[in-house]
């Protein structure tokens, strides 16, 4: 009869069990990431990460930008991440109990009961910068910074892995040029 019931468990419960919770895992993963960044880049602006050069009249010549505070930064978010997790691992995932049969119907129904999960996770941050054409005489600098979480769930008998990505955009501008005198178009009959 312990046989049984183990096999019933490592067979049937316990991928039913994780389904469920990953949910609720994933949401962890995103919270952790959206707060350390509102905790780590609330006082940078586009200013502290980019070096805007112009020429004698104003007009930008060039937008380069400080790898160096951008890598700063996107260290800082991980580790916070990451010590948020870690939080995280102990308080556990509420499952209903009619999701421990493994009966289909009964999957997020009843008391829920706190899954004690062990999470084990690394956060990886890196910003990205990008320039694209908006116009004839505009530009377009996007800054995000992208995170990425790997979390690794351990129960006796189970273990899996999920993978979260967060982008959030940090910067968006406009750069604006000059206005050509005249413009050529060719087309093709």
């Amino acid at each position: 009869m312990t046989v049984v019931v183990v096999v019933w468990m490592v067979v049937v419960v316990n991928p039913v069990v994780f389904n469920y919770a990953q949910a609720g895992l994933d949401a962890i993963a995103v919270q952790a990431i959206n707060y350390s960044i509102a905790d780590v880049v609330r006082t940078d602006t586009y200013s502290n990460l980019t070096d805007i050069r112009r020429d004698n009249s104003g007009t930008i010549t060039s937008i380069s930008a400080d790898a160096v505070t951008m890598n700063l930064l996107a260290v800082k978010v991980s580790s916070r991440a990451q010590e948020y997790l870690g939080a995280k691992s102990g308080e556990g995932i509420p499952v209903p109990l009619g999701t421990f049969s493994g009966i289909p119907f009964l999957v997020g129904r009843g008391s829920a009961i706190n899954l004690n999960l062990k999470l084990v996770g690394a956060v990886n941050c890196n910003f990205e910068s990008e320039f694209k054409t908006a116009g004839i005489n505009q530009t377009e600098h996007k800054i995000t910074l992208r995170s990425y979480a790997v979390v690794d769930i351990i129960l006796p008998f189970y273990t899996k892995r999920t993978n979260v990505v967060v982008e959030m955009l940090f910067a968006d501008s406009i750069i604006v040029g000059e206005v050509p005198e005249f413009m050529l178009t060719h087309t093709m009959n």
